[in-house]
């Protein structure tokens, strides 16, 4: 959740919310121009340099500076949303980056952004000939997140909440889950890139690293989150329901201790869920990474439980579109969603979420995959008759 003033949080919630849209290039305002605002979206595991694409007028030249100094383009351009008080402004800084490319057509002017974590996919990390190996030791997974951020992909190493391209109190928290669990990797490298080590890092701890307040931010979704909204009929724009069979998993392989001379691994463990088996019959799945892999049976079993309990349930996953009283909540964020047409009133985390800066509304995907916060009973007798594995 985003952390703004109680006038903010007053202004927001009213029912005729009059929002304040601004548009930087570097410090000039060129909010007048805008003729069409973006869409900005982001998922709990879609760590990604983010381009949003945005329609400005230009019957004036005003944008022609561009072409006269393409160095400009390297500003850093901010699209801002919030509220305008009595003398002074509060403003929520959506999305920040630099002009990937600018076209231009009759009187109007069409760039598109990027965001400055780029760089995590433009640089290489070793070659086949030469690889970078992380094999000398076993490394904490938070560890080796760091250094794909900062001694690989070129983001701040400052250890402090002043860090400005790491949230770093979402690191310190994420770090102290996996130095409890004691999840452990290691990799080598022949010319994979910062961003795909930090995607294989989300999927084998299935931790959500995504982009937010301009930082990289790091957790794994334990219990109920800290920011909470209710969204009923009463709130909500329109609302869908998805059940998808093709996310069940219930029998769970996880390969590990992988050797870059035999190519093979030297463990695989198996986790499953009985009562999803004899459900829904058998839905194996296989994990076996091999550029960055876990190196023990205790990480490699940490993973496979965790895909059992997200995956052995078809669980229904539910698009909300709101007003955007709603932007403050963000994604991990609790939802208490009710929909008397869907017939729903229950608890889930906000995983995925697109604000329209246009028309005003924000569409959050929500699911309880990544949520623990309810006690869901999976077995028909609390004795011996029924055991749920």
């Amino acid at each position: 959740m985003y952390s703004v003033s109680s006038d903010f949080q007053v202004s927001a919630a009213a029912k005729n919310a009059v929002w304040t849209r601004r548009l930087l290039i570097g410090s000039s305002d060129y909010t007048d121009d805008v003729l069409k605002w973006p869409t900005i979206s982001k998922k709990w595991d879609g760590v990604n340099p983010q381009t949003v694409t945005i329609d400005l007028a230009n019957e004036g030249k005003l944008f022609n500076f561009l072409t006269v100094d393409p160095t400009k383009m390297h500003s850093t351009v901010s699209l801002k949303m919030g509220f305008t008080y009595v003398g002074s402004e509060e403003l929520l800084t959506l999305y920040s980056g630099t002009i990937d490319s600018a076209r231009y057509s009759g009187g109007s002017c069409k760039l598109t952004l990027i965001d400055k974590f780029r760089k995590l996919a433009d640089r290489k990390v070793g070659d086949s000939t030469v690889p970078v190996a992380y094999t000398a030791s076993s490394y904490l997974v938070h560890d080796m997140g760091w250094y794909a951020c900062t001694s690989l992909g070129g983001l701040s190493a400052i250890t402090s909440t002043n860090n400005p391209d790491i949230d770093y109190q979402s690191w310190s928290s994420w770090s102290s889950v996996f130095s409890t669990d004691n999840v452990r990797v290691q990799a080598q490298l022949t010319g994979q890139t910062p961003l795909e080590m930090l995607r294989k890092l989300s999927m084998l701890t299935q931790s959500a690293i995504y982009v937010e307040n301009n930082k990289i931010k790091f957790g794994r979704f334990t219990i109920a989150g800290s920011g909470w909204i209710t969204l009923d009929n009463s709130k909500v724009v329109d609302a869908e329901a998805t059940l998808d069979d093709r996310q069940l998993v219930n029998k769970q392989y996880v390969s590990a201790a992988y050797d870059v001379t035999s190519k093979s691994f030297g463990i695989t463990v198996l986790d499953a869920s009985t009562y999803s088996v004899n459900s829904y019959g058998a839905r194996e799945n296989l994990i076996a990474e091999s550029f960055i892999w876990l190196t023990d049976s205790v990480s490699a079993l940490n993973l496979a439980q965790r895909m059992i309990r997200t995956g052995r349930d078809i669980q229904s996953r539910y698009s909300i579109k709101a007003p955007l009283h709603s932007v403050l909540h963000t994604i991990g964020d609790t939802v208490l969603f009710q929909d008397t047409l869907l017939d729903v009133s229950d608890t889930y985390r906000i995983m995925e979420e697109t604000v329209d800066m246009d028309s005003g509304l924000k569409t959050f995907g929500v699911d309880q995959t990544q949520y623990f916060g309810a006690f869901i009973l999976d077995i028909s007798a609390l004795d011996s008759s029924d055991v749920l594995t």
